[in-house]
């Protein structure tokens, strides 16, 4: 029955794709077209291999918690229960990790906790990030400056790890999983370093934006500086929606408020468009090339993967 469940749960992600695809169908072509193939090519791998760093500090992380997984088995896990956030509420992600869990012989709220955690540090490193378009932003609109104080009060985590692990704890009670054994976070070495890998995350994918906005005519200066710090802080607006699929809507608006200062009109809405629709696509893509690799290469069974 959870075999059932959990494939019917990739099924019901699958659909949602296939929908959100199919919608906007005719305006990717025209999209596509405006930019060229081969940079539209160019900004799908920039926005995958971006994705790979997040990878790597989230099992670095949850090697911190106390579990270690194989790097197999560690791929398994990330990529299927993250392409869970597409489904509407933010919580899914969380649960696709405690759920996976039980089969890896882990505590499910380490696996959850782990997430979580990635999450928050993910934040930090956004808002850090982000601060690389700062110039641009409060040339056009000084109100841009509120992102240092927002800057100074996502450092909290690192400052005081223990706030952070009354977060995962809070979490830990509402999926009601780990057995009552309090999720302890690493040293400090270890989130800094977790915070490390996400930034270079940040910077790999928020290049694609940088490369859709020279090739619809902005500066290539202002383009990679906007286009990498407004990707930031675009998908940390996205993190803090936990309606909405992947942060559909709110992630777009501040896309947009942040890349107003160097396109306006049919540019600004196409470039908006593609990055949704290609992020969506490699998600997807990576994904399911992931988990066909790992179908046919011999790996050890899940049970046999983990040490705590």
């Amino acid at each position: 029955m959870k075999r059932v469940l959990r494939w019917a749960a990739v099924v019901l992600v699958l659909a949602f794709f296939g929908w959100q695809l199919w919608r906007v169908r005719h305006g990717v072509g025209d999209s596509l077209r405006q930019v060229g193939w081969s940079t539209s090519v160019l900004a799908a791998v920039l926005a995958a291999v971006g994705g790979l760093p997040g990878f790597f500090a989230w099992r670095l992380l949850l090697g911190g918690l106390g579990t270690r997984l194989t790097l197999p088995v560690a791929a398994r896990v990330f990529f299927l229960a993250g392409i869970t956030r597409y489904l509407p509420g933010g919580v899914w992600p969380a649960v696709a990790h405690a759920a996976m869990a039980r089969p890896l012989g882990a505590p499910p709220a380490r696996l959850a906790g782990a997430f979580v955690a990635t999450q928050g540090l993910g934040v930090v490193s956004g808002l850090l990030v982000g601060l690389i378009a700062l110039p641009w932003l409060v040339a056009a609109e000084p109100i841009w400056w509120a992102l240092l104080p927002l800057l100074g009060a996502s450092l909290v985590p690192l400052v005081a790890p223990r706030l952070l692990e009354r977060l995962l704890g809070t979490a830990q009670r509402v999926l009601r999983r780990g057995g009552g054994e309090p999720v302890r976070l690493p040293g400090r070495r270890t989130l800094l370093t977790v915070t490390g890998l996400l930034a270079v995350g940040w910077l790999i994918s928020g290049l694609h934006v940088g490369v859709l906005a020279i090739a619809l005519g902005a500066s290539p200066a202002g383009a990679l500086s906007v286009g990498i710090g407004g990707f930031a802080l675009s998908t940390v607006a996205g993190i803090f929606t936990l309606v909405m699929p992947s942060g559909l809507g709110p992630r777009e608006v501040v896309l947009g408020l942040t890349l107003a200062t160097l396109l306006t009109g049919p540019a600004l809405i196409t470039l908006v468009a593609l990055s949704r629709v290609l992020i969506t696509v490699v998600d997807v893509v990576s994904t399911a090339v992931v988990l066909a690799v790992l179908s046919r290469t011999r790996i050890a069974p899940l049970a046999e993967g983990v040490s705590s």
